[in-house]
């Protein structure tokens, strides 16, 4: 596999000012131990591309490269600029949400969430299931936001109205109304079951108490302040263009098989049939990823402007998941003292809250090698740049 280096594009490097957090990185270095960590993954066939970054909690980049291709059938280099769906990576967006509309005092993490959507007072929890019968009773406890965001609402993954439709085929608010038609399958509070209904129910409630769309209020309170110019559930035409494919490695292990990004509808861009998929919808660049990371690792502060506080940004740190403790807390994954999340082809946000540590990586792997690579660069950028 040719490893190619990128030298630091000239729109990033306009964009290195106070407005963006970036520092110029004239250099951009390119440690060889975290390439060298990332290589073997890319020689074997298992990545066909990957962004890599690396900075500091001031925004000095300490790392940066690009590795392999973007269109493998078209020998396209990757490049900083490429577009990735992000997948789950879209859940820290929601537990952002939720946190800035408590800072300001709309609502509380364990407020039930029948306060904000009252006909979700229908839902029932398994309380015996086997081949010849279902009992079904009330829930012991209401379910919260915490217990939304934090995978323990005892929701499925999937509402039966998504089965249908397609993850992206109809609204917040009916996605959230049809979740009363399966029952929660463990009580609430009492078991950790990764999956997006409960984002997207919790995203619902972020547009009712918002008071306008998800996707606006993602735009004006995270997005444009932000400089994530690049992050949308609905990419242009353009930006398809750039959009990074998704690759495994063939059934013989010596080249590639392309994937698709097929939990989402196509065309992409079509806003008049395509909805929000607030636990895994959005697509995004290296370039915007590192600036949410920045106000991450800033707890929750970029460029003189506070979007979380220091409180909201504690509980997000601290895992949520309750008796079955669970590596995870409101739409973040903790991992080996860091937080962030990752998505489903590979993408992941890393923050170090000691060290201030930001680390972007940007694959599009439907092998399932992206997690082992993934770690492989956090460890080797964890030695390079121990503080």
């Amino acid at each position: 596999m040719r490893i190619l280096l990128s030298a630091v594009p000239a729109a990033l490097v306009m964009l290195a000012s106070g407005a963006t957090g970036f520092a110029p990185a004239a250099e951009a270095p390119a440690s060889p131990e975290v390439t060298e960590a990332m290589k073997p993954y890319l020689d074997r066939h298992k990545l066909a591309g990957v962004v890599a970054l690396v900075a500091d909690r001031g925004g000095k980049v300490l790392y940066r490269n690009v590795l392999g291709y973007a269109d493998v059938e078209e020998k396209r280099p990757m490049d900083e600029r490429d577009v990735f769906w992000v997948a789950s990576m879209s859940k820290m967006f929601v537990g952002a949400s939720v946190m800035l509309l408590v800072d300001e005092g709309k609502l509380r993490l364990d407020d039930p969430v029948t306060k904000f959507i009252p006909e979700l007072d229908g839902w029932m929890v398994v309380a015996e299931k086997d081949e010849s019968h279902v009992l079904l009773k009330r829930p012991a406890r209401p379910v919260t936001l915490r217990h939304l965001l934090s995978h323990t609402s005892g929701l499925a993954g999937m509402s039966e109205l998504q089965r249908v439709t397609g993850a992206d085929g109809t609204s917040l608010k009916a996605r959230s109304l049809s979740s009363v038609t399966g029952p929660l399958q463990s009580q609430p509070g009492e078991r950790y079951a990764y999956g997006n209904l409960g984002m997207n129910v919790a995203a619902r409630v972020v547009e009712i108490v918002g008071g306008m769309p998800y996707e606006r209020f993602l735009q004006e309170r995270f997005f444009d302040p932000l400089g994530m110019t690049e992050t949308t559930f609905w990419p242009t035409e353009a930006q398809v263009a750039r959009l990074a494919g998704a690759y495994g490695p063939n059934p013989a292990g010596t080249g590639y098989r392309r994937g698709d990004v097929g939990f989402l509808t196509r065309p992409f861009s079509d806003r008049s049939r395509r909805h929000p998929e607030a636990g895994g919808g959005l697509f995004s660049t290296a370039h915007d990823i590192l600036r949410y990371g920045l106000m991450l690792a800033n707890d929750g502060e970029l460029d003189g402007r506070r979007y979380l506080s220091h409180a909201a940004m504690d509980e997000l740190r601290k895992e949520q998941t309750g008796t079955t403790r669970a590596p995870y807390s409101l739409g973040y994954h903790l991992r080996n003292g860091m937080f962030g999340h990752d998505g489903a082809y590979g993408t992941d946000l890393s923050v170090d809250p000691r060290t201030g540590m930001v680390a972007v990586f940007m694959v599009q792997c439907t092998g399932g090698d992206q997690w082992a690579a993934r770690d492989a660069f956090l460890r080797a950028a964890r030695r390079a740049f121990p503080r």
